[in-house]
C-alpha cells in the first residue's frame, strides 16, 4: 500500500495541475451509451487520479465520490470540485481493502485503467437495479510488447461480468485496453 501511494503521489505531483472534465474513454468513443447512464443518484469513481471523470459524472448530475490511493490525486480533485459543492466528495482509499462498505445502491461505478479482479463481484452487488458499471483496464489485447503484471488476459472482463442479473451494453478489447458497460438488471 505504502509503495502505490508513494508511486502515485509522485506520478500526480509531476502532472499538470489542471483538471477537466472529461468522460471515460469508452464513453468518448461510444456516444450513443450516454442514454443509458444515470443523470441522477450516487456515483462512485475507483482510482479516480486527479478526477477528470468524477467531475464529468458531477456535471451529469451524480452525487460522486472518488477514491484514490493518492493523496495528491485527492487533494487535486478537491480544488477543481469545489463549483460542485455536496455533489462531489473526494477521499484516500486503497481498494486492497475492498470497497467501503457505505457504497450499496450505486446508480454509476466508474473504474478507468484500475485492474482489480477481487473487486470485480463487489462491483454489480453495489449497483442499484438499473445501475451502470463503466470499467476499462489494461489488456494483453492488441498489446504491442510484453503485457506486465496489471493487464488483463483477453477475454478476463466479459468471462467476469457475462452472467445472470446483468446486461453487457458494450463489451470491446483492442490497442492495449479491454472495456466493459454493463447494467443491472435485478
Amino acid at each position: 500500500m505504502d509503495f502505490d501511494r508513494k508511486r502515485w503521489d509522485e506520478r500526480w505531483a509531476a502532472a499538470p495541475d489542471s483538471v477537466a472534465a472529461t468522460p471515460p474513454d469508452v464513453i468518448s468513443a461510444h456516444p450513443e451509451l450516454l442514454d443509458v447512464i444515470p443523470a441522477a443518484g450516487r456515483a462512485l469513481d475507483i482510482a479516480c487520479g486527479p478526477g477528470a471523470q468524477a467531475l464529468w459524472l458531477a456535471e451529469r448530475g451524480l452525487a460522486v465520490t472518488a477514491l484514490d490511493v493518492s493523496s495528491v490525486a485527492i487533494d487535486r480533485l478537491t480544488r477543481a470540485g469545489q463549483p460542485h459543492g455536496h455533489r462531489l466528495r473526494a477521499d484516500v482509499w486503497d481498494t486492497d481493502e475492498g470497497l467501503p462498505p457505505a457504497f450499496n445502491d450505486l446508480a454509476v461505478i466508474l473504474c478507468q485503467r484500475y485492474r482489480s479482479p477481487v473487486l470485480y463481484g463487489q462491483l454489480v452487488s453495489r449497483l442499484r437495479v438499473g445501475g451502470v458499471l463503466i470499467l476499462t483496464v489494461l489488456s494483453a489485447v492488441g498489446l504491442e510488447g510484453q503485457p506486465g503484471a496489471f493487464h488483463a488476459p483477453a477475454g478476463e472482463l466479459i468471462d467476469a461480468f457475462n452472467r445472470g442479473g446483468v446486461g453487457v451494453l458494450l463489451h470491446d478489447e483492442a490497442n492495449g485496453q479491454a472495456s466493459i458497460v454493463v447494467r443491472r438488471e435485478r
